[in-house]
């Protein structure tokens, strides 16, 4: 009687333990990829890849990075690891699926770039990075990274650039001093203006080097 007993409580146990494993899996399972940097949970939580940023919606690579989170997260059940809130209260974390480190794998893609947030792993994402810059894939191609950038149009020569020391955004006209050293990088918003009024309201300023 009590060996019946005991194997009825290790069954209702087992069943238990299922149960709660089967509710668990299925809440952490990606319901929706919203950006390359971005997703939603089953149970409704937005999560942001940790340590990484993709180009916003409309920017070179954006939809390249949506593609490529979605082949790697989409409909799977995923573990999320130091994890914290950003300024938004939304859920950031070092995501996985299996062993693979999803954050990683967007860096090694070439459609990501690091924010260098801290955390265990953050020489493994910074290696990941460099290689895809170095190997020149993603927003580091030609695709997105404009070397000698070609106006649109003849009317359309005005380059606007962002500083990466200072994170100014600059506009430099044809007779600027180093117009034509001028690199766009069109995921970061870079691009060709066809007036000044128009990159000045889209929040660009003359830059200091330029001749009057």
């Amino acid at each position: 009687m009590r060996q019946t007993l005991l194997f009825i409580l290790l069954v209702i146990s087992l069943l238990f333990n299922a149960y709660f494993v089967k509710k668990s899996t299925t809440e952490t399972t990606v319901k929706e990829v919203l950006d390359g940097d971005t997703f939603i949970l089953n149970n409704g939580d937005r999560i942001r890849l940790l340590s990484i940023d993709t180009p916003e919606k409309g920017r070179c690579g954006s939809t390249e990075a949506t593609q490529a989170l979605t082949t790697l997260v989409a409909g799977k059940p995923v573990g999320i690891k130091e994890e914290r809130r950003d300024q938004f209260g939304r859920r950031m974390g070092l995501v996985y699926v299996g062993r693979i480190l999803v954050n990683e794998s967007m860096l090694a893609s070439g459609w990501a770039k690091p924010t260098y947030d801290k955390n265990s792993q953050k020489d493994i994402l910074q290696a990941a990075y460099h290689k895809a810059k170095a190997e020149k894939v993603g927003i580091h191609s030609s695709q997105c990274k404009k070397v000698d950038p070609k106006p649109p149009s003849p009317d359309c020569t005005i380059k606007g650039n962002i500083d990466k020391g200072t994170w100014d955004h600059l506009y430099h006209v044809p007779t600027c001093r180093h117009y034509n050293q001028i690199i766009l990088d069109m995921d970061m918003g870079e691009q060709f203006f066809c007036s000044e009024s128009e990159a000045q309201a889209a929040g660009f300023t003359l830059a200091p080097d330029c001749l009057r």
